[in-house]
């Protein structure tokens, strides 16, 4: 019978020393074993072989931890996507009135210097919103209706156009539709009676219809956002200062009033700085298609400086429009062809040599960022939100850039 080896001070060193340089691809016993094997080699319970017995139970409740709270966060995520798109009709307006209201309030505080209340203020900037809007609706409405009648038979006229252009597509379909006779007479054994088939057709909304509909829904989004934004701008910074107020500690108080300023710093010099140059674009556009002789070019001016509020996508749009456009003016296809061709060297010039040269690296966003948060918004609130998905990105990204804990997303979302 072999007698056990008495523990000495050599022996546990070096029993620790080989666990110590044990290479990690080992795979560490079940919680039971370690005393087991501890006792057979003679090791007292030292605070290493404790500590690996500690990690050894510790590590499966950690993995199940961390599977939870990604779990937890993805239904949460999940949970909030649907919110926002259920909740459309609610805080469409709510949002567009808060990302109005980090445009005005400093004008709203301008004008309370010059001993104007606030609730005056407000009221003035409103209305006079609400009148520019209007009279670009009443004065435009009819070219745009016209031009929205005309649609299918305009089509119609576009489709005979390109047909020419693309050469003799008449012959190719005869061909093919005398192929497809011949087929099915081989296919029948040469009979070519004819099969009685009852044709249905369905019949869906009208474009007059459509537009209406959306006209309905413009005019109702519209007025809830006036009557939310006038009580924004009439209350001045309360909500700021009652979330202050909440605040407990002095350096979260002073936190939030930074966020808060940049936020509205941010957005309102966006807007205002991107208005400007897509009314000066806008305006181009519309002298050039007069100079070209095309009609309703103011109309054609206004889509343009609207949809280039949407990055690159609304630019893309433009210039399908334009396209039909000029194919619907010109008979020749070159002619027709350079209505487009101006819009984008105009659009050239102001995307990449006015827009940077005024805003420069001040809101530098990430180009991949931006379509995808046009095309998240855009699908979540339609054309609307695709409007607010930039002043979106850049309130969440000068938050981020201002919480520790957040810097990373801001760092992703910037150029």
């Amino acid at each position: 019978m072999i007698e056990p080896i008495a523990p000495t001070a050599d022996s546990e060193s070096l029993a620790v020393a080989d666990l110590q340089s044990a290479p990690a691809i080992i795979p560490v016993p079940a919680v039971p074993a370690i005393p087991v094997i501890a006792e057979t080699l003679g090791i007292a319970a030292t605070p290493y072989v404790q500590g690996a017995l500690d990690v050894a139970t510790a590590a499966p409740k950690m993995n199940r931890a961390i599977a939870g709270s990604w779990a937890v966060k993805g239904l949460f995520i999940l949970a909030l996507i649907t919110a926002l798109k259920l909740a459309r009709e609610l805080l469409l307006p709510v949002v567009t009135a808060l990302i109005l209201s980090l445009v005005f309030l400093p004008v709203v505080r301008g004008m309370r210097k010059l001993f104007i209340p606030a609730p005056v203020a407000g009221a003035i900037i409103v209305i006079g919103v609400f009148a520019v809007l209007s009279a670009g609706v009443y004065n435009l409405a009819g070219p745009a209706g016209d031009w929205l009648a005309q649609a299918p038979q305009n089509l119609k006229e576009i489709g005979g156009k390109l047909r020419k252009v693309a050469g003799s597509v008449k012959d190719v379909a005869t061909a093919t539709a005398q192929v497809q006779s011949l087929t099915q007479e081989m296919a029948t054994g040469g009979s070519t009676a004819p099969s009685k088939v009852q044709e249905v057709s369905v019949q869906g909304p009208s474009m007059a219809g459509t537009v209406l509909g959306a006209a309905q829904d413009f005019s109702v989004n519209a007025a809830r956002t006036f009557v939310l934004l006038y009580f924004l701008l009439a209350s001045g910074n309360l909500f700021l200062r009652k979330i202050v107020a909440a605040t407990p500690r002095f350096m979260d108080k002073k936190r939030e009033v930074d966020i808060a300023n940049q936020v509205e710093t941010a957005v309102s010099s966006y807007l205002f700085t991107v208005t400007l140059i897509n009314i000066a674009l806008g305006a181009s556009v519309a002298l050039a298609l007069y100079m070209m002789g095309v009609p309703n070019p103011i109309l054609w001016g206004v889509m343009v400086a609207l949809f280039n509020f949407v990055p690159y996508l609304g630019e893309m749009a433009s210039i399908v429009i334009l396209s039909i456009v000029g194919l619907l003016t010109f008979d020749d296809l070159w002619h027709s062809m350079m209505v487009p061709i101006v819009f984008y060297l105009l659009s050239a010039i102001e995307g990449y040599l006015v827009t940077p040269m005024v805003l420069g690296k001040r809101l530098s966003l990430n180009p991949v960022v931006i379509v995808l948060s046009v095309l998240f918004w855009g699908w979540m609130w339609g054309i609307p939100g695709a409007l607010l998905a930039v002043p979106i990105l850049i309130a969440i990204k000068t938050t981020c850039d201002r919480v520790d804990s957040f810097k990373v997303v801001g760092e992703f979302i910037g150029e």
